[in-house]
Order: structure tokens, then sequence, then C-alpha cells
């Protein structure tokens, strides 16, 4: 393997960008052009004389991930659009030897075609080989030619032209071979495309039918085909046709249909399937032919090795939008498409000339509005020649079909799963959309030859690097996620890189770390990190927003701390059930795509633990690759709840002797969070007059009545406490909602207050929580009165730092409170020194430390990735569980936004074709 740094790029001699119909193309070495994209005809120009690490400098802070960019090159490397300065390695032909293989060729005025075809031809590493050309009412002087050139092929000269599959029956009745090579004269040859396919039909236990693998002549890199294929809708169409040819489709075993511009078979085919139908005037004589011999057991094979390249009909095209067919092409497809149908198809023979109808009957009305009335009669041609010779049609029908072997569903199964074509204006496409969406995957998967762009070796003293994705802000002001996720970035800091990706603008820096802005309507803008990190942190609906870090390269850990289906429970309670059931099961489909795709898993408590591993083993991750790998499955999901930083809460005045309503001497209770629906804020507004008339200087402060997110709307719960306190006379008094404080202030809040507060409804949400506003109190030591039901509130009895309470219990809730009040702050520290020496960051991070620098992708995950480059799976999805959603409209927008409205339309009707025609 060449090293990624050793070599550069330049332009390959005869390749020159330059725009067709406002599109960027490039020329190829041998005359043709390919459509591209604006993004990659610059990183073309930049790449000339350049190294890869050149161009990855210079592309530094951009918002192209460092694996598209090696993409890129790869592609347009392999495309031999850009040519790596190294030594290439020389092709190595196979040479064969076997039965005589009888070459024929239809000519019709091929003259200029001969000379490179037939070259190519008598050039084969395969012997022994006879060549026979069918002159099909030439007039260009091919057969003279041919007699004075090459005398030693065998020329069947036809006075008048007859139709192609008559033509081909005369050079196979002609052949002495007992392998049939047929083949079009505007075609040419690697020296061993006739040993491989001989080769791939003497492996085949039964008599076979063998396609090369054709590409464009003028685009050497790019698929004409592997083998075509006919559906319910449009015309017939080549496999891949295209794409680019970097090994993908090396697994295929099988394929619908062979080209005839190159196929092999043994005469033993033909005396079973017979000859082709002469009454194909043009077009589809070979899908007849080949569907007929498949219906009857015989298989269609491609042979990848075997290399030919196609002119696909002479002309070069030059990126210019195509007219359409010839009335009298146009006559002949339509009719061969009927032909084809009717002989065919079996149970599905009305849903196939249904359609055919369908389509030709909106094509004619739309020629007949043009008044192109020569492309319209064609039609009328067609359909008057399917008519006329409806009894003939129907005599093959009835001939063929006590000779099937496989219904219509076998038949058409081969090619449900076809890729789209890939064209524009008959031009082959490679643009970075395309790149992204279709080609890096494949690269990833190993399903593609090796190249140098993606050398598997890495350094081996490469240190490190988490990715930290946060799905809410981080600034100086924030709630509970935004601040797991600074803590955490400063907790491992030291261990290793670290970065902190977040949705928004933000005044705090990192220190020891980087803090970096994503946008969601532009996903390239996380990419582009999760591309440079070895592991990637996640949670919650952000796989949904960003649908690529499913597939990421790097290992990823799945942030469960918040239960956030049980949360939504709560969330959407005022909606209506329908809504309700939406939410429920769109929270549902995201829990268990991330339980898929985790290599490891952390959540808040041993409580969680237990309702995660529930889930895993649903979704079938609890299985014996992961037991077999630690039998405790801690190296699949363990604790990694919040913590409490290493240093003092900071003291300053925030709220005594401030705030107009709160004097010097005031006790302050304090609600240290927000007020979310599924909290109680209630039962100690209710108790509240009874704890006045104990302590009259206390005043109860919430903070937090808005989300400091402000995509996040107000909370019910917020109004309704608010409310409350005005009916009691209290709020603005002695009851004081304030808007959420810093994040650095919130160390002078709670270091004033002499109570936090924190109730709730015992449900479901509350069994699993872990709030951070109580891990706050813990961290400055103050006393805590909390409703019973959560592992915080066990904590507070345990450890003896503050009150539990019934919920709902204003009673009790006032008596509490005035006893804790009535000891001083400081009679309850020594309590909580215990609980804080085991809840600091840099322990709490442990299990994540622990993997960042030792772990791996799960073991049963890495077994499914190996089953699938290799083209099987063996993950039995679990009950209930669904597919991933797919980001199709972030990637409309992606196509709108860089190649524009047409080609964004034009790729939407060619997606929606090719799904018509998946049966």
């Amino acid at each position: 393997m060449i090293e990624n740094n050793s070599f550069q790029y330049r332009a390959p001699s005869g390749v020159t960008l330059s725009l067709e119909n406002g599109h960027p193309v490039l020329s190829t070495r041998q005359g043709g052009k390919i459509a591209i994209d604006a993004i990659l005809a610059e990183l073309w120009q930049r790449a000339q004389e350049c190294t890869m690490a050149e161009i990855l400098d210079a592309y530094q802070g951009s918002e192209h991930p460092a694996a598209m960019l090696r993409a890129g090159l790869a592609c347009l490397a392999e495309a031999d659009l850009l040519e790596r300065t190294c030594a290439p390695v020389p092709p190595a032909y196979l040479t064969l030897t076997g039965p005589l293989v009888s070459a024929v060729m239809v000519g019709y005025n091929s003259r200029d075609w001969f000379e490179e075809s037939l070259s190519s031809l008598f050039e084969q590493t395969y012997q022994p080989l006879e060549v026979i050309v069918v002159e099909n009412g030439s007039v260009d002087g091919s057969e003279a030619w041919l007699h004075e050139h090459y005398p030693q092929v065998k020329v069947i000269r036809q006075e008048s032209s007859v139709s192609f599959a008559h033509a081909n029956n005369l050079g196979i009745a002609a052949a002495r071979g007992e392998y049939i090579f047929l083949l079009n004269p505007d075609v040419r040859m690697e020296p061993d495309a006739v040993a491989q396919m001989v080769q791939v039909a003497q492996n085949s236990p039964e008599p076979a039918i063998v396609n090369p693998r054709l590409r464009f002549w003028w685009a050497t890199s790019f698929l004409n085909a592997v083998g075509n294929r006919v559906g319910p809708f449009s015309w017939g169409t080549d496999n891949c046709l295209g794409h680019l040819d970097l090994g993908q489709f090396d697994e295929w075993t099988e394929l619908p249909s062979a080209c005839f511009a190159a196929v092999l078979f043994s005469k033993a085919v033909i005396e079973k399937v017979g000859l082709l139908d002469e009454n194909f005037p043009m077009y589809y004589e070979d899908s007849e032919w080949c569907y007929r011999a498949r219906l009857q057991g015989i298989k269609v094979l491609p042979a990848h090795h075997s290399i030919v390249y196609h002119a696909f009909g002479g002309k070069v095209p030059g990126g210019e939008k195509d007219d359409g067919l010839t009335p009298k092409k146009l006559r002949n497809v339509a009719y061969g498409r009927y032909r084809f149908a009717i002989k065919i198809v079996d149970e599905g023979a009305f849903r196939f000339l249904g359609n055919y109808w369908l389509e030709d009957w909106a094509n004619f009305t739309r020629l007949v509005a043009k008044q192109d009335f020569a492309s319209a009669g064609a039609y009328l041609k067609a359909w008057g020649k399917v008519a006329g010779g409806a009894r003939e049609l129907l005599q093959s029908r009835r001939a063929l079909h006590p000779k099937r072997l496989l219904r219509d569903e076998q038949l058409f199964e081969a090619q449900r799963n076809m890729p789209e074509t890939l064209v524009w204006n008959g031009l082959p496409e490679l643009t970075w959309d395309l790149i992204q969406q279709i080609y890096l995957p494949l690269i990833r998967a190993g399903r593609t030859r090796l190249m140098p762009e993606f050398n598997p070796t890495k350094p081996a003293n490469r240190r490190q690097h988490l990715l930290i994705i946060s799905n809410d802000v981080v600034d100086t002001k924030m709630a509970g996620p935004g601040m797991r996720y600074l803590e955490m970035s400063r907790a491992l800091r030291d261990d290793f890189e670290v970065t902190l990706a977040i949705p928004s603008e933000t005044s705090l820096k990192g220190e020891g770390f980087r803090i970096v802005r994503y946008w969601e309507d532009r996903p390239v803008s996380l990419q582009v990190l999760v591309e440079n990190c070895s592991v990637v942190l996640l949670s919650g609906y952000m796989i949904q927003k960003f649908p690529f870090l499913g597939s990421v390269k790097a290992r990823r850990v799945i942030d469960f701390y918040d239960p956030f289906v049980l949360e939504n429970l709560h969330y959407y309670l005022n909606d209506s059930l329908s809504d309700q059931r939406i939410f429920n099961r769109q929270a549902i489909d995201i829990t268990n795509w991330l339980s898929q795709v985790g290599d490891f898993f952390i959540c808040g408590n041993e409580r969680q633990r237990d309702y995660w591993m529930g889930l895993l083993t649903a979704q079938g991750r609890v299985n014996p690759d992961n037991f077999l790998a630690d039998s405790s499955l801690r190296t699949l999901i363990d604790i990694v709840g919040i913590g409490i930083p290493d240093h003092e809460p900071q003291k300053k005045p925030m709220l005594r002797g401030v705030h107009p309503q709160i004097p010097q001497d005031a006790e302050i209770v304090l609600w240290g969070g927000g007020i979310w629906n599924w909290l109680d804020p209630l039962t100690i507004i209710r108790a509240w007059p009874q704890v006045l008339r104990s302590h009259p200087q206390a005043r109860l402060v919430f903070l937090g009545t808005r989300h400091p997110n402000p995509t996040v709307p107000r909370h019910e719960m917020a109004e309704k406490a608010e409310k409350l306190a005005e009916e009691l006379g209290e709020k603005d008094r002695t009851i004081i909602f304030i808007e959420w404080v810093g994040y650095e202030d919130r160390e002078a809040l709670l270091s004033e207050a002499n109570v936090t507060v924190t109730m709730h409804p015992i449900h479901v949400e509350t069994r699993y929580s872990l709030r951070t506003r109580v891990l706050d109190s813990i961290w400055a030591a103050v006393p805590i009165l909390i409703t019973d039901g959560d592992v915080t509130s066990e904590w507070i009895r345990e450890y003896k730092i503050g009150k539990v309470v019934p919920p709902f219990d204003a009673e009790s809730a006032a008596q509490s409170l005035i006893s804790i009040l009535d000891h001083p702050k400081e009679d309850w520290k020594a309590n909580f020194a215990p609980l804080q020496e085991q809840l600091h960051w840099k322990r709490v991070v442990d299990p994540l430390r622990r993997y960042v620098l030792e772990g791996k992708i799960s073991p049963d995950r890495a077994i499914s990735e190996e089953m699938a480059s290799k083209g099987t799976n063996n993950i039995v999805p679990a009950v209930g569980s669904t597919s991933a959603p797919r980001s199709a409209l972030a990637r409309m927008r992606y196509i709108a936004r860089t190649q524009g409205k047409k080609a964004l339309l034009r790729r939407i009707y060619r997606h929606i074709q090719w799904r018509l025609n998946r049966i």
C-alpha cells in the first residue's frame, strides 16, 4: 500500500475543466466528459501538484470532512480524472486455452469501428478463436476492407438489412465453436476479456449465459452496464449505468439479463432456449432471450474481471440535452417492450401491459400537443403492429409458458435492489453528494478495491479524540444537559483530546478542550467534526436530526442518562391522545435506533441501568458475543451519572441585600432549576404560609420560569406556580420568580441558599431520574427538601443531608422545611463530605474515560459489520424495532443548494423511475 503522503496529484493529459450548459464537466483522456459539481471542481483544481496532506491542510477549518476529501480525491483518481504520481501496478492478464470460441459480430456501415474492435479481438489471450462478421446490408465498403485487412474473418453478406436478431442467428448458425461470443462492432476489449468469460462459463456447474463488465469507451472508469433489466415501467435499462467502477459490484453472482453488446454462451444454451426472436425489429431481443432462458432455469452470470469498453451507440455525448429517440427507434422500442411482456410475463402481464399503455398514451398526447406528429405516429405504428401480430404473439406465449420453471416473483427478484442510474444529459455523473451518499459508505464498508487515500495503517501514537455532541445550549446560562457535557469535557481534557460540539453560539471558551458550533440545517458542520474523532458521544434526538451518526466510522457512545421516552409522557400530556401516541412512537423508534448503533452505553444510576438492560435485551444487544467479552456487560453499559466540580462554589452577593424583596437576614429557600411539567412546585407554594408563620424572614426563590434554550417553550407548570403564588398574595413579596442565571452565578445562589427544594409526583419518570439541581445542592452542601421516590431521595435519607416528604403533602413539606430552617446551614455540612467524595466529576466519568482509552467496537457490532461487508447479515431485528429514519429532506436541500433546483428535480424524477421499477 502506498503511503498517503508519498505522491502528488496532477491532471492527466487531455483532462480539462469546462462548463456545459452551466454545468462543470471534466474531459477524459478518451475524449469523453464527466459531469461533476462545483465542490468537486474546486477540489480537482486545488489538487494539482499537491499531496493529500497539503490538500487536507488547505481545507482545514472548512465545512468539508477529511474523509469526504479523501473520498473525493480517491474517486477522481480512480475515475482517471486525477493522476497519482506513483508507479502504477501493471495489469496481470489471464491466459487460457480451451474449446473453440466463435465471435459473432453484426456490422452495419461499421467500417470506422472495425479497426479497433477486431484488433482487440485478435489480441485476446484466449485461444482458439474464430471470428464471424455478418455484413447486414452495409454500403460503406466494409466487406472489401475486411477481406483486405482481416482475411481470416469469415464474412456473411446480407444484401439488404435484416433485424439484429436475424443477423445474429445467421452468425450463430455458421459458428463452429462450442462457445458463441456475440459482440457489437463499437466495442474494444481488455486482452483477457474472452478468457475471463470462458473461465466463468467453465466454472458454472450448468450451462449459463456470461456477461462481461461493460464500461464506456470514452470514459473507461465508468460503467455502461453490469447486465440489464426490464421492469413494469419505462424502458429497459442497463444496470449500474453511470456508476464509477470501484469493484463494488464484484459480489454480484447473478444478473437479470445480459447486454448483447458483448455476451458469451455455449451451444448447449442455444439448444435449450432456441435462437433469438427475429420478430423483434431492434431492441429487447437480448432481454427477451435472457429472460426466456432464465425462466427455463438457465442463469445469467457476471464475469467481473472481463472488461469490455462500449461506445454505446457510437456518438460521444457532449452534455447537451438529449432530444430523444428518432421515430423509427421509438416505434421499435415501444413495440419491443409489448412483445417482451406478452411473451415473458405470466401473472403480472396485465400490470406490465397496462403500465406500458398508460406511459405510451401520456407520451402520445404530449407529442401531439407539441405537433411532433412523426414521433406520435411511431406509437400508432407500434400499437398497430401489436394488434396485427396478436395471434402470432399469443402462440409464442403458449409455446413458451409450459416450459416455465420460475414464477414472475422469482424471475424479477434479482432486479429489486438494482442501483439508480447516475447520468446527466448522457454523461456519467460524479458529484460531492454522490460521493457522500454512495461511494464513501462503500469504501468504509470495505466493498471497494483498496485505495491509497484510505490506507488502513494508523500511527501507533495517535491520541484518542472524544467528540461530545450536546443537544442543548452550552453558555453562561444553560440547563442540565449543557452543564453535563461541559463538565464532562473539563473532567476528561487531561486524558485525551476532547471537542464539545454545541448547537448555538456561546461566549464560553474551552480550557484544555475545544468548543465548536454545529448547525442543524447544515449537517456537514457536524460531520466534519465526527470525521476527525475516534469516539463520538451522542444522545436523544441527535440521531434523527443527523442520521449519518448511525454509520460513522468512530466508536459510538450513547448517553442514556435522560430517559426521554418517560419524560415525554409528561411533556405532551396536554396534547391530544392521538398526538401523544405519535410522539411516543417517535421516541421509542429513536431509542430503539440508538440501542442498535451504540458500542458503549452510559446512564445515570444503577436503577437506570436495569431499565436500559431490558431495552438492550429486547434489541438483541445482550447476546453471546457481548457476554463472552464481559459477563458483567459493564463494557456494554455502565454508570456515568452527574458529578460535582472539584472546587468550592464561588461566593458573591446575588440576592441578599441586592434583590429589593430579599433583606440581608433573609432565609433563602431555593428552587434551583426549571419549573417543568413533571415536577411539583405547587405543594411547596401551598406549604409556604405555614412556613412564614415560623420563619417570617424566609424567601422562596424560583429559578428558571423559562428554559435558557429559546427553542424550548414555556411549561404550563411555571404558569400554574406563578398563578398560585399570586392567589396567596405572596408573589413578588416572599415568593420570587427570577429568570435563569449564568452558570457561574448559580454558584453564588447555592452559596446564599439556606435550603434547596425539589418536589415531584411519584411516577415512572421520577423513579429513573437523576436531577442536576440535587447534585448542585450536594456540591454546595445545602440541605435539601425532596419528595420521596427517586434515587437522590435515598441518598438524602442515607446521608442525613435533608428531609424526604411524601408527594403532594403540603403539611409534611411545611413541617420538614421549618425543621431544616430551625438549624443553621453549617450544622448539615459534615454529612455531605462522604457523598461528595464519590461524586466528583473526575471519578464519575471514569467508565467513559476507560472506554475511550481502551474500548473497541462492541463485539456483536464488529461481527455484524464484517458480515455486512461480505454481503450477508446475521442480525435478526428485534420484534417492534424499526428501521432508521433517513433524512431525505436534508439531502434534497443540500442538492438544491450545491447543484441547483433543476438538478434536484432531475434527481427526484430519476429516483421515482427507479422506485417504480423495483417490483
